[in-house]
């Protein structure tokens, strides 16, 4: 074995002493980092289908990097050094502010090594407490309406616990409040899917996310409520997005090599439903269960090209079916075994890199299953419930250093995500939000965004989004005049529907959007988020401009 064998060998085993099980944010910029490295043909064989990582996961990356100094830009180097200090091999007791502190409360702000509030570690237990704060102001402006602004802050905590190699634990929680005008506060997603601000009518809302996480070697196996993102495309996942609600889920890995195969079994929200009983008890409120089961096989033949295979179950109003727990089972199948009660998937997705410095990407999913699309003239059916996206991403050394391209296309023909007869129950949706981009059937959209590193603590990116959309035709009173498969929430109805389902029919919407993002590293804990958009939609020839501008302060926060 040699000495550079050797040397990755000790690290590696050091890595997983020490644990670092514990989940890296999918927002932490660091996954920008590693995947313009694979791009680069830096980091060939780095997948990140699916989001988030752990930090040992993370650390092996950035050691490989490391390995590969000399195919890297100064730019590169710089933030290779940053997020090395980032993520250490091993977690520092003496980076805590309340226990054997060797820093100052004005060091903890600034410095960039990682460091908590509180924090212990010892041959086998490591555990550490961090406060989590936000602060974010927004500003919005519509067509004919006065300017709104509103103040949002959040604050809470995060508690983290790893024993040995193979367990690791984590608890966050955090309440957040929204002062001003509620237009504009709105416009965050934190708010805008809060129970608490949209059905008690209060101005607080909160969060929480945890999970407990078993490895040992090739497996891992997770019980928690985390964001899961799950696509090809590092900005826009097709399969999970960040659009929904987090939600509970059971999680199983496993990876060999070129292989690797995951598994996720989660429980989706369903509106509430209200039914008056009687003058004693009133109204009595009841939540149907609904839960997901998707699974994906990846392989990655070459260090320039992956596939994968993935299905997806999404069933409701019952009881847990085991067959959709059993991680080794062809779904679509099964269902059909348990009476055809479901609403199945099949995806397929790429990558291929022909040159460093340029990366496709692409994915197809299949609803329900079903090939009559492949008959003669059977294109335009309803029944042809297809999605599918193709991507590229553009980096060094085809363009200047600092820069990076990404392209996508996405196209949902009508009635793909929604189920026949099932209303919302069997849709592809948590709690009325799609579980994948934030689209509607019957829908193109082309993207385009830039993104400049001007140092490894600033970053900026422009994006442009146009969107073409076929909604269904409705009267002034609220009435279907004709379904052309343009809502999630509403399927094909046989009988009282055209089965001719044809590409954005019906009433056209457009949207242009535009984005630019601004992100300031100020320390470890520290970091600025400064976002402006504009947007134009058009409808029946009547247009609405929205501009909307925000900053946002993180404190262990991403």
């Amino acid at each position: 074995m040699g000495t550079k064998n050797i040397w990755f060998f000790c690290l590696v085993f050091s890595t997983f002493t020490f644990s670092q099980n514990l989940s890296v944010n999918p927002k932490h910029p660091v996954y920008d980092f590693l995947n313009q490295l694979r791009i680069k043909n830096i980091l060939s064989w780095y997948d990140d289908a699916i989001l988030p990582l752990t930090r040992g996961e993370v650390f092996i990356q950035l050691q490989k990097a490391k390995d590969s100094t000399a195919m890297m830009s100064e730019n590169d180097k710089g933030r290779l050094h940053l997020f090395l200090q980032f993520f250490p091999s091993s977690r520092k007791s003496n980076n805590s502010f309340f226990y054997n502190n060797s820093y100052g409360l004005g060091e903890h702000f600034f410095s960039w090594k990682e460091n908590y509030a509180y924090s212990y570690q010892d041959s086998l237990l490591s555990f550490s407490i961090a406060p989590l704060v936000t602060t974010k102001n927004i500003f919005l402006k519509k067509t004919a309406e006065q300017l709104h602004s509103a103040f949002l802050i959040t604050y809470g905590g995060a508690f983290s616990l790893e024993y040995s190699d193979w367990f690791a634990a984590y608890l966050e929680v955090w309440n957040g409040y929204q002062g001003g005008d509620k237009k504009a506060s709105m416009t965050d997603q934190r708010v805008r899917q809060s129970f608490s601000v949209n059905h008690t009518g209060i101005n607080y809302f909160d969060q929480t996310t945890g999970y407990v996480t078993l490895k040992k070697d090739i497996f891992k196996l997770q019980i928690g409520r985390e964001r899961i993102l799950w696509g090809v495309d590092r900005y826009d996942q097709f399969i999970l997005n960040e659009t929904p609600q987090t939600f509970d889920f059971i999680k199983f890995d496993l990876s060999y090599k070129q292989f690797s195969y995951k598994f996720l079994h989660g429980w989706l929200v369903q509106p509430t439903t209200i039914a008056y009983v009687d003058s004693l008890r009133y109204d009595v409120k009841s939540r149907n269960a609904k839960y997901i089961a998707t699974s994906r096989f990846g392989y990655q033949p070459f260090s320039n090209l992956s596939f994968g295979v993935g299905q997806t179950i999404i069933y409701a109003n019952r009881p847990l079916e085991i067959a959709y727990l059993n991680p080794f089972l062809f779904w679509e199948s099964a269902q059909r075994s348990l009476n055809d009660l479901d609403n199945s998937f099949l995806h397929f997705d790429s990558r291929y890199r022909p040159v460093g410095g340029l990366e496709f990407n692409g994915t197809i999913t299949f609803d329900d299953i079903n090939f009559n699309f492949l008959k003669k003239d059977e294109w335009n059916s309803a029944g042809n419930r297809i999605a599918w996206q193709i991507g590229f991403a553009i980096t060094a050394p085809l363009l200047l250093e600092k820069l990076s391209l990404y392209g996508d296309h996405v196209q949902i023909r009508p009635y793909t995500y929604s189920h026949p007869n099932g209303g919302e129950v069997l849709t592809y949706t948590n709690n009325s939000f799609p579980l994948g981009l934030d689209l509607q059937p019957n829908t193109a959209m082309t993207s385009l965004k830039i993104v400049y590193d001007f140092n490894e603590k600033l970053t900026s990116s422009f994006l442009y989004r146009y969107t073409r959309h076929g909604d269904n035709i409705i009267d002034s009173t609220g009435n279907m005049i004709k379904n052309v498969g343009g809502s999630i929430l509403l399927s094909y109805r046989k009988g009282t529907d055209s089965p001719i389902a044809t590409f954005l029919d019906g009433e056209e919407v457009t949207t242009n959007f535009y984005a630019l993002t601004l992100r300031y590293l100020i320390s470890y804990n520290l970091n600025i988020v400064l976002r402006g958009e504009y947007s134009i939609y058009a409808q029946m020839k009547n247009d609405k401009k929205t501009l909307l501008s925000s900053l946002q302060i993180n404190y262990n926060f991403y």
